[in-house]
């Protein structure tokens, strides 16, 4: 494939938070989206990792004790670093499966791994990184049940400017989940209803 035709690929950012709820959108951007014209990446935002400091790194000092004392113990030390990395590789492995299975399906595709507030992380990647489009899964709450608990969906459809397609599962047959559009919108449309 020439560099020219790459370029042309609208990038489709696809957001999961680990639930096979949030999964159900795979099978339709497969049937919707086409290898030829679309390149994926699947975005996972988590919460920051409990201990993780994003401050440079500083001697650790417990009660008196500074990590420049030398370390006491049988049991090594675990470092924030690789608290981190370690949840940077747990994550990217819970999106391998979902990659493989859009790979098979001739998608150009690449696991990104966020951690922060969803739908903050989810605006800043399609802000930053120039995506021209979003799909994603919605439970489609409205009245009191979205006052009350938020929707990332409905935020991200807020505040990005490019298409955003939503895709609700639907209960078919004997308990297979189905993905279906919920909604499909644009900048122009009226998201205050």
């Amino acid at each position: 494939m020439s560099a020219a035709s790459k370029s042309e690929r609208v990038r489709v950012l696809i957001p999961l938070d680990g639930s096979e709820f949030s999964r159900q959108v795979i099978p339709y951007v497969i049937d919707v989206l086409r290898p030829e014209t679309h390149s994926l990446t699947l975005l996972r935002v988590a919460p920051v990792p409990e201990g993780h400091n994003p401050i440079p790194s500083r001697p650790l000092v417990v009660e008196g004790w500074s990590a420049s004392d030398g370390w006491r113990s049988d049991e090594p030390p675990v470092y924030y670093s690789q608290v981190y990395e370690g949840a940077i590789a747990n994550l990217e492995e819970e999106v391998l499966g979902e990659a493989r299975r859009l790979d098979a399906a001739g998608f150009e595709v690449v696991p990104v791994v966020r951690f922060g507030d969803a739908a903050a992380e989810i605006v800043d990647v399609v802000t930053e990184d120039g995506f021209g489009m979003v799909v994603m899964a919605t439970r489609g709450r409205s009245g009191l049940g979205r006052m009350l608990l938020g929707s990332v969906a409905g935020e991200v459809l807020r505040r990005v400017h490019v298409p955003v397609m939503m895709v609700r599962p639907v209960a078919e047959g004997a308990g297979e989940l189905v993905a279906v559009p919920a909604r499909v919108a644009t900048p122009l449309d009226d998201v205050a209803g």
